[in-house]
């Protein structure tokens, strides 16, 4: 038996730390966050936390952006209700070759980026300032 996903990706993706080759998941570092990379029944997966502890409003204006994103991306905006996480994830085939795991683990990250960035938005949200007009 061959290397699963994990160790495929961090070798594809030039990954630091070693992954043992048979590992079916793996939590690999990337901005000082953690993206799992699993191997489940043929299909790659990677996850991330995109808010930890989100408050109701914030899970409600993420799912309002979520319907836009999905015509954009293949990565999926989920809440898991046991962790109080909202995390993103996406698969794709288990067997695919070295350069479509970086395109898989760069397209995942781009839209992770832009998740956070909006919890990060929604949660601590920029002050408002009053128009000033300024009549002489």
């Amino acid at each position: 038996m061959g290397e699963r996903f994990p160790a495929r990706l961090a070798r594809a993706i030039g990954y630091p730390d070693a992954v043992a080759a048979d590992a079916a998941r793996a939590a690999l570092l990337v901005d000082g966050e953690e993206v799992v990379a699993s191997d489940e029944g043929g299909r790659a997966i990677l996850q991330a936390n995109v808010a930890a502890t989100p408050s109701d409003e914030t899970l409600v204006s993420l799912a309002g952006f979520a319907a836009g994103r999905i015509l954009r991306e293949e990565a999926v905006l989920a809440y898991e209700p046991k962790a109080d996480v909202a995390l993103l994830w996406q698969a794709a085939p288990s067997d695919a070759d070295a350069l479509a795991l970086r395109e898989f683990f760069r397209s995942f990250t781009a839209s992770w980026d832009w998740w956070r960035a909006r919890a990060a938005e929604l949660e601590s949200p920029q002050p408002s300032f009053p128009e000033v007009m300024i009549r002489p």
